[in-house]
C-alpha cells in the first residue's frame, strides 16, 4: 500500500470518529456471568458509553425502530481500527507478528457491525439471545475458518476481506443457577488477549495470542454459574479455525474452563481453560498419539485503585508434530502491567517469553523470543460526548530471540514503534 492510500485510510477512519460513532463496541469474549450477574469473562478495556443519539442505535431510533429493537434486547452496533507499524529495521515484515505484520504500510484493521441480544443470568426464565458478527478490513484474511470464506488469505485476494468472525444463538434454561446454551461460530475462551481490539490493552499482539492458542471455534457449549465466584463451561467443537468445513474428518475436540472470582473487592480473578482433540489436518479422533492439548491459564487483580496486573500462561503439546516427526511443545507467559493516570490517559506494559523449540506451531525459530511493548491509550476527547469513545494507542515495542529471527534472519532483535485509533459506534 503505497503511503497516500495509507493516509487516505487514516483520514477516512478520523471522519468515521467525527461522524459521531462514539458507542463502544462489544466484547469478542463470550458473556459468561456468575448469579449475581457479575461477568468473570475477560475485561473490555476500552469500553465506553457514547450518546445513544449517535450510535447504530440511535440511527435505528431516528427510523423509527429503535424502541421495536429494545423491546425485545436487540443492540446493534460496532467499531472500526486503523493503525500504522514502523520497523526500525527498515525491512519489509515486521517478524513474529499476527495482524501488524506490514511495515510502514498504514492499515484499516478493522470495521465491525453487530448485531446483539445478551442473555440476563440474572434473570432465572428461558431466554434466547445470540449474536452475530461481520468484520471488514485487512485483519479478516488471517482468521478465516474453514469452509467460510477460506478461498481468500494473505497474498491471495485483496488486502481487506470480509469476516463473519462470530454467529452463534444462545439459550439460557432456568435449571439450577440457570444454564447458558451456545452454539454456532465464536471465538475461543483461550488466551488473555482478543481478536477484538477493544477488549486489549496495546495494538499489537503477543506471541500467545499468535502462535499458542486457536482464534475461533464452530461448536457448542455450556456455562453455568455454580455460585456467585465461581462459572464453568464445558464444550465440543470442530477444531481450531475450522467452519462449514473439517481438515479432519469431522473429528471435534473438547475445551472447557473454571473461572473463579477470587476477590471481588479487587477484582481478583483466575481462568483455567484447556483444550484437547485432533487438531492437525488429516489426523482422525482414532489417534489419539496426534491429538493437541493446551492448558491456558490468566490471573487478574487490581493492585490499586490505578493499577491492575495480568498474567497469563500457556502451554501445548501435541504428538507428532514437530518438524522432525517427534513431539512437539510450546510454551510461554505474558505479564500486563495497566495504570490509570487519569480520565485521558493510561500506560499499559507488556513483558514476553515465548518458545516453540520443536516448529510445531509455525512461528520460524526455534529459539526463546522474548518482547516488552509500552504503549499510552490516549482518550483526547473523553469530556466532549460526542466523541468521547476515541481512543488514539502508540507504543514503543522491542522483540529479541537468542537465534537469528528477525530482518530475514539476519538480526537477533528490531525495534518497532506502532499507532492505531479506534472509534466505536
Amino acid at each position: 500500500m503505497s503511503h497516500r492510500k495509507g493516509a487516505a485510510v487514516l483520514a477516512a477512519s478520523a471522519l468515521l470518529a467525527c461522524a459521531g460513532l462514539v458507542r463502544a463496541a462489544e466484547p469478542q469474549a463470550a458473556v459468561a456471568a456468575s448469579a449475581s450477574g457479575m461477568s468473570l469473562d475477560k475485561p473490555l478495556l476500552l469500553a465506553d458509553t457514547g450518546p445513544a443519539d449517535s450510535s447504530l442505535m440511535g440511527v435505528a431510533d431516528q427510523l423509527g425502530v429503535g424502541k421495536p429493537l429494545n423491546d425485545f434486547g436487540l443492540t446493534i452496533g460496532g467499531y472500526v481500527e486503523g493503525g500504522y507499524t514502523y520497523n526500525f529495521r527498515n525491512t519489509r515484515f515486521n517478524t513474529g507478528r499476527v495482524f501488524d505484520f506490514e511495515n510502514e504500510d498504514p492499515t484499516l484493521n478493522q470495521l465491525v457491525v453487530y448485531v446483539d441480544k445478551t442473555i440476563d443470568f440474572k434473570k432465572k426464565e428461558f431466554q434466547v439471545g445470540g449474536h452475530v458478527e461481520m468484520m471488514w478490513g485487512a485483519d479478516a484474511r488471517l482468521i478465516h475458518a474453514n469452509g467460510i470464506f477460506d478461498h481468500y488469505g494473505v497474498g491471495n485476494g485483496p488486502e481487506n476481506q470480509f469476516d463473519p468472525t462470530q454467529f452463534y444463538i444462545d439459550l439460557f434454561l432456568p435449571v439450577g443457577n440457570g444454564l447458558n446454551i451456545r452454539a454456532g461460530k465464536f471465538v475461543t475462551l483461550l488466551g488473555q488477549e482478543v481478536i477484538n481490539p477493544t477488549g486489549n490493552a496495546l495494538y499489537s499482539h503477543s506471541y500467545l495470542f499468535g502462535f499458542a492458542i486457536p482464534f475461533t471455534h464452530m461448536g457448542a457449549y455450556g456455562t453455568y454459574a455454580i455460585n456467585d465466584a465461581l462459572t464453568v463451561d464445558f464444550g465440543a467443537s470442530r477444531g481450531w479455525e475450522q467452519g462449514f468445513e473439517d481438515n479432519n474428518g469431522d473429528a471435534i475436540d473438547v475445551f472447557g474452563r473454571v473461572s473463579w472470582l477470587v476477590n471481588e473487592k479487587n477484582a481478583t480473578k483466575l481462568m483455567v481453560t484447556g483444550i484437547g482433540g485432533p487438531e492437525r489436518a488429516g489426523t482422525t479422533g482414532g489417534h489419539s498419539e496426534d491429538y493437541r492439548y493446551v492448558l491456558d491459564v490468566v490471573f487478574t487483580t487490581k493492585l490499586s485503585d490505578q493499577l491492575v496486573l495480568t498474567v497469563n500462561g500457556d502451554w501445548g503439546y501435541e504428538g507428532n508434530a514437530a518438524v522432525d516427526g517427534s513431539d512437539a511443545q510450546w510454551y510461554g507467559v505474558a505479564g500486563y502491567l495497566s495504570y490509570n493516570v487519569n480520565d485521558n490517559l493510561a500506560l499499559n506494559v507488556r513483558g514476553e517469553w515465548f518458545e516453540d523449540p520443536d516448529g510445531a506451531r509455525g512461528l520460524g525459530t526455534t529459539g526463546s523470543v522474548y518482547e516488552v511493548t509500552v504503549g499510552l491509550d490516549i482518550k483526547p476527547l473523553v469530556s466532549n460526548k460526542n466523541f468521547a469513545s476515541l481512543h488514539i494507542r502508540p507504543e514503543i515495542r522491542y522483540d529479541y530471540s537468542n537465534d537469528p529471527f528477525f530482518a530475514g534472519g539476519e538480526k537477533h532483535d528490531q525495534w518497532t514503534a506502532a499507532v492505531d485509533a479506534i472509534f466505536g459506534f
